[in-house]
């Protein structure tokens, strides 16, 4: 979610300099687009609808697809959130590469943030995570805001362990003279090992991520199956207070497996 700077400094996030046009984006939040506002809302209400049926099959069960709506809504938030975290980290990998190009090959940080976001933009386009705050960054950096301020504070909105890093080690070194080239050596082997690491990790369980996913849909499936193959079969868990029950204990039970799962096979590095 992107929120307008106020003049109420939250805690623990430094204030945005008052001459920025563009809207600090706190990434451990997120906002959806129109569009994807829409197939959200879509698919939240088909599958509330869906589980409505499988489970009820009764019109005045109907309210039970809002609940279901705001899990699907609440799910598809924290997914995108979490894509844009992890295209910012993996991206940023890159922009250190550069970064450290352009230093070593003499340049000042300034001048080497400025040649670096050049290339990062000829490599993913105008419309990238980074590069949009590359290009905020060096708008700042014309207006003669110190450098290491700007990262501490994409670092701090980043919700990303490897920027808040950069941005703390940059402010430290630029703030007591230390050897920038050294400091941004050791940063970048490090921080490019732990994101190596955490792509490797999640090419190993890509797999049992995905059969996570078709394991989650397997009971719907069964019931769906028995519902239209065994019609009489399953008339006993309709229309009474019973059934309800049953239903409904069945429906929590399949939501909370459904979460730790996916608490399983999402592993933090």
């Amino acid at each position: 979610m992107e929120k307008k700077n106020s003049g109420r400094q939250k805690a623990g996030r430094p204030e945005k300099t008052k001459s920025s046009k563009q809207e600090a984006i706190w990434y451990e939040t997120y906002r959806f687009n129109t569009k994807e506002l829409c197939i959200t809302v879509t698919a939240g209400i088909l599958t509330g609808l869906a589980v409505v049926w499988i489970c009820y099959c009764d019109v005045r069960a109907l309210p039970a697809a809002i609940p279901v709506l705001y899990l699907v809504m609440r799910i598809r938030r924290r997914q995108l959130c979490r894509q844009r975290i992890l295209l910012l980290q993996a991206h940023f990998k890159d922009f250190l590469s550069a970064l450290y190009s352009c230093m070593a090959a003499g340049y000042s940080l300034e001048n080497s943030v400025n040649h670096a976001a050049q290339d990062m933009e000829k490599l993913y386009g105008p419309d990238d995570v980074l590069v949009r705050e590359l290009r905020e960054i060096i708008r700042e950096l014309s207006l003669q805001v110190p450098v290491e301020r700007l990262f501490y504070d994409l670092g701090n909105r980043s919700a990303c362990e490897d920027l808040r890093s950069f941005g703390e080690i940059l402010m430290i070194v630029k703030r007591t003279g230390g050897n920038m080239d050294k400091a941004l050596k050791e940063c970048r082997a490090t921080i490019c090992e732990r994101i190596d690491t955490r792509q490797e990790i999640e090419t190993v369980i890509a797999a049992k991520q995905y059969e996570q996913r078709l394991m989650s849909v397997m009971p719907a499936g069964m019931i769906l199956y028995l519902r239209l193959s065994f019609g009489s079969f399953m008339d006993c868990l309709y229309g009474n207070l019973t059934g309800a029950m049953i239903m409904t204990a069945a429906l929590a039970v399949y939501a909370a497996a459904i979460w730790i799962g996916m608490k399983i096979v999402r592993i933090e590095v």
